[in-house]
C-alpha cells in the first residue's frame, strides 16, 4: 500500500479509535457524575459533541503531523486486519450518523407535508406564524434550514394574546439561538455515544436545557409574562393528554416536563452551572497540537502497531 493510501487509512482508523475511547469517557463521566448536575444548555452541547469533534481534531492535528513527520518514505507497505477493522468501523459510525441525520429531516418533512400548503399566516409578536390544522395542540418551532413557526388553530382558541405572545416569544427565542439547527447536528453526531443510553440522556437533557432558557428568555424577570407563559404553558399540555407529536428537527412549546418548567417560571429555581468556558476550552485545543510535537516519535510508533498488529 503507498503512503497516501495507507495515510487516509491510518486517519480513518484513528478518527475511529479515539471516538471510541472518547465515547467511552464521555458517558462514564456523564453516569457517574455529570447526570445529577443542573447543566446549561451549551455544556450539554459540547459534552456530546466531544467525542465525534474530539476524535477529528485529533486525527488532524496529531496522528496527521506525526505520520507526516515521522512515517518514512517507503511503499507497498501491508497492512494487518485490526487496521482495516477500524477503519471499517469508524466509516459504519460516520454512515450511522449521517443516516440519523437524514431521517430526522425526512420526519420534519413528513410533518410540515401533513399541513395544509394553504394554511393562513398571522402576526404574534412580530412573528409571522402559520396556522396548520392538525389534530395535536401543535406550536413549535419546524426545520433546521429557514426555521418555521407553526401553530394549531386550536391553541389559538384556548389561549388569550398574551399567553400567545409570550409563547411565540419563547419559539423566537429557540429561532435566535439556532437550537433547530443545533438539534440535527446533536442527532447526527457520528460516533459510539449514539450507541449508549448517555448518548440520549445528553439529548434529553439539552432539549429541556434549552426549553429553560427560551422561557428565561422569552419573559426575562417580568412576573406578568412569566406567569402568562405558564399558563399557556399548563392550557397546551391539558389539550394534549399524552405526549404531544414532535418532529425531530423541532422544538414543540410543550414536549418536555411542563411541571418543572411551570415552577421555574413561577419560583425560578437556581441557575445551571457551566462547564469549562468557551475561551478554555479553544485555549486548551490550541496547545494540544504544540504539546504533542516532541511526542511526534512516540505516536508514529503506536501508528506503526496498530498498521502491522495481526499482519
Amino acid at each position: 500500500m503507498n503512503n497516501v493510501a495507507l495515510l487516509w487509512l491510518v486517519l480513518i482508523a484513528a478518527y475511529g479509535l479515539m471516538n471510541l475511547l472518547l465515547s467511552v469517557l464521555v458517558g462514564c463521566i456523564w453516569s457517574s457524575w455529570l447526570a445529577a448536575k443542573p447543566l446549561r444548555s451549551r455544556g450539554l452541547l459540547t459534552l456530546r459533541m466531544l467525542p465525534s469533534v474530539g476524535a477529528l481534531f485529533l486525527s488532524l492535528a496529531v496522528v496527521l503531523p506525526a505520520f507526516l513527520t515521522e512515517e518514512p518514505k517507503r511503499g507497498g507497505e501491508a497492512v494487518g486486519p485490526v487496521l482495516i477493522l477500524t477503519a471499517i468501523f469508524a466509516l459504519l459510525s460516520i454512515g450511522a450518523g449521517c443516516l440519523r441525520g437524514w431521517r430526522a429531516r425526512l420526519a420534519t418533512a413528513k410533518l410540515l407535508g401533513d399541513c395544509d400548503r394553504l394554511h393562513p399566516r398571522i402576526s404574534i409578536a412580530g412573528r409571522d406564524v402559520e396556522i396548520i390544522d392538525v389534530p395535536e395542540p401543535l406550536v413549535a418551532v419546524v426545520g433546521a434550514w429557514g426555521p418555521r413557526i407553526v401553530a394549531a388553530a386550536r391553541v389559538l382558541e384556548v389561549c388569550s394574546r398574551e399567553e400567545l405572545r409570550e409563547v411565540i416569544g419563547h419559539e423566537a427565542a429557540h429561532i435566535s439561538a439556532r437550537d433547530n439547527l443545533k438539534l440535527l447536528l446533536l442527532l447526527s453526531c457520528p460516533d459510539v455515544l449514539a450507541w449508549i443510553p448517555a448518548g440520549g440522556e445528553l439529548i434529553m437533557r439539552w432539549r429541556a436545557a434549552v426549553e429553560f432558557e427560551a422561557d428565561a428568555i422569552a419573559t426575562g424577570q417580568d412576573p406578568f409574562k412569566r406567569i402568562a407563559l405558564a399558563s399557556a404553558l399548563i392550557k397546551v399540555a391539558r389539550l394534549s393528554g399524552a405526549k404531544p407529536r414532535a418532529a425531530e428537527l423541532s422544538m414543540p412549546i410543550v414536549c418536555d416536563d411542563v411541571e418543572v418548567r411551570v415552577r421555574r417560571l413561577l419560583a425560578p429555581l437556581p441557575a445551571a452551572q457551566s462547564l469549562l468556558p468557551a475561551k478554555n476550552i479553544a485555549t486548551l485545543a490550541l496547545l494540544v497540537p504544540l504539546l504533542v510535537i516532541p511526542l511526534y516519535g512516540l505516536i508514529q510508533d503506536c501508528i506503526e502497531v496498530l498498521v502491522a498488529f495481526g499482519r
